[in-house]
């Protein structure tokens, strides 16, 4: 009896080990994320980097930090282990980290194409790859919550009790029969320097981890009491979007190691604000907002009735509505790219008369502009605002009550905010 239960876990300890690459995050995930990626390179990257070379991106570099991380391959430390830093290259890390690390990966793939090492390559960028569709997975590295406060709030039933919902072995995050929808997609450059690339995948990678998560439970309760259809399709779903990013990466990468940028359509010299994750970690404000204190391209009356963002008769898309007192901050990194930051600020037409309001942008805690009191009526005032170089910039949007003014009449309107690389 003995024998039998050690051979057993001995079987299990075997499965568990063959299957480590895939307990925490994407297992099959990376091959199809990857594949989809290489097949929308542009065909002149194809002909330079040639077919067994993106073969083996897609086949063998998948995943040499999950090969590397139980510390017995120190033939991957070159690849895995950045000078002078430390970051988990399966999740996202800190601004300061990631932005320093990206620009290592970035320079390693170039020196090793300029040199002819078309392999070596590969290797920084199969982890480069792997770092950023680690974060894309709807698993530990996406979610907000934990295995317990999970299955609290979904409790699994009986027979399906032995299920992990984010990891492990029992995990099935990755699970299923899923594939990534045969869209046509063309990558696009994410910077024309380093720091610009390093700046957006980085903020991409953060918005590829709320697109996973929003994923996780709709898969759990399709497991825990569908037929795994629906969950398939989420899985497909955000692999797919994760292929996007994958496709943008690599695309990036290569123009930048081979100077082809200036030749390469561009998009992103101005960027709304709205496009970029706030570094907000939830606070309330008395009015008249409450549970959120912002909203993103409209704005709350005291009634708490949505509206399109307005100032007076002028209309906005893109921007956010406020109470008072509030700050919203944005951490870009480096904070070397962005030179200036425009804006109109004002009251929304139904905050009362009671309102008024000061608007002011800090860089790193440094006040650089503030506004008058403003009150129902006003024309926008037109923010232009030169920006700081930092190697981290935290970008801070301030709404500042006035003395005597009523909270819930404080509507506060960004409209149009949009950061500037010239």
């Amino acid at each position: 009896m003995r024998v039998c239960r050690l051979v057993a876990g001995l079987m299990i300890l075997a499965v568990c080990l063959s299957a480590s690459e895939s307990l925490w995050a994407w297992g099959k995930g990376h091959r199809l994320i990857r594949l989809w990626a290489v097949a929308r390179l542009p065909e002149w990257q194809t002909e330079l980097l040639g077919q067994e070379n993106l073969t083996r991106l897609c086949r063998d570099y998948t995943s040499l930090q999950d090969k590397h991380a139980g510390g017995k391959m120190p033939q991957l430390d070159a690849y895995c282990l950045v000078p002078g830093v430390r970051l988990s290259l399966h999740d996202v890390n800190p601004p300061t980290q990631s932005a320093t690390a990206i620009q290592w990966y970035l320079e390693q793939i170039a020196a090793n194409l300029q040199a002819g090492k078309t392999d070596e390559a590969m290797k920084y960028l199969g982890v480069l790859c792997h770092w950023n569709e680690d974060p894309g997975c709807p698993s530990a590295h996406s979610s907000p919550v934990s295995e317990l406060q999970l299955k609290t709030l979904l409790p699994p039933p009986r027979d399906k009790a032995r299920y992990n919902y984010l990891f492990g072995a029992g995990g099935f995050m990755d699970s299923g029969n899923y594939q990534l929808a045969d869209e046509a997609y063309t990558p696009r450059l994410l910077g024309r320097t380093r720091a610009e690339a390093a700046l957006r995948i980085y903020e991409h990678q953060k918005l590829l981890r709320n697109n996973a998560a929003a994923h996780i439970i709709p898969i759990v309760q399709d497991t825990m009491q569908g037929d795994g259809t629906k969950a398939d399709e989420h899985r497909g779903a955000a692999a797919l979007v994760n292929g996007r990013h994958t496709a943008d990466v690599i695309f990036t990468a290569i123009c930048l190691a081979t100077d082809h940028v200036d030749d390469q359509e561009f998009l992103f010299a101005e960027q709304p604000l709205t496009e970029w994750l706030p570094d907000f970690r939830g606070r309330m404000i008395p009015h008249p907002y409450y549970v959120k204190p912002f909203l993103v391209n409209q704005a709350m009356d005291a009634r708490r009735q949505l509206h399109p963002l307005k100032i007076n008769e002028t209309r906005y898309e893109t921007g956010y509505g406020m109470g008072t007192p509030f700050e919203l901050d944005f951490v870009l990194a480096p904070g070397n790219v962005f030179k200036r930051f425009t804006c109109d600020v004002g009251l929304h037409p139904t905050a009362g008369k009671k309102g008024a309001v000061m608007f002011a942008v800090e860089a790193n805690g440094k006040e650089l502009v503030r506004t008058r009191p403003l009150r129902v009526g006003d024309e926008p005032v037109q923010l232009d605002v030169p920006l700081p170089s930092a190697e981290v910039l935290k970008l801070s949007l301030k709404t500042i009550a006035d003395e005597g003014s009523e909270q819930s009449h404080n509507l506060a309107v960004w409209g149009q905010p949009v950061l500037r690389t010239e």
